[in-house]
């Protein structure tokens, strides 16, 4: 019975690993043909951006927020982020094999990798309208200035 329940449990381990070592597929994380951005106003997309970035219920477990990770304007970037969307990102590289990312794609990239999620955040959102404002607004703003000092 124990050598059985070992090798349920080396299969399984084997099984997530595949699975974690496939990595992100790039359609996961790629706007599907058809759907449309939430329109909205951008100062309000902006704002509300800012809500959830500081929002740890946007992780699987209600743990961990973007601010978790991104402390500061220049904790957890890469120098290509001074770069205009879409540019190279390592993670996206290494986990998609994705040569560049807009900047919707990387929100939806942290909300698998980093905030550990089952899924994106809806294409149609606000959620994802909100973030991508932020991101792109303040957080790759707040770095340029950062980063010109």
């Amino acid at each position: 019975m124990k050598k059985t329940i070992s090798m349920v449990c080396l299969i399984l381990s084997f099984a997530a690993f595949s699975a974690s070592a496939a990595g992100i597929p790039p359609e996961q994380v790629t706007r599907p043909e058809g759907t449309e951005a939430f329109q909205g106003d951008r100062a309000e997309l902006v704002a509300k951006g800012e809500l959830l970035w500081n929002d740890k219920s946007v992780s699987d477990n209600g743990k961990k927020a973007c601010v978790s990770c991104h402390k500061s304007a220049t904790k957890m970037f890469k120098a290509s982020f001074q770069d205009d969307y879409p540019h190279a990102v390592k993670m996206a590289k290494k986990k998609s094999k994705m040569a560049e990312v807009d900047a919707e794609q990387m929100v939806q990239f942290c909300m698998l990798a980093a905030m550990k999620n089952d899924d994106v955040l809806p294409w149609d959102s606000e959620e994802l309208a909100a973030l991508t404002a932020f991101t792109v607004d303040v957080i790759q703003k707040d770095y340029r200035a950062a980063k010109a000092k």
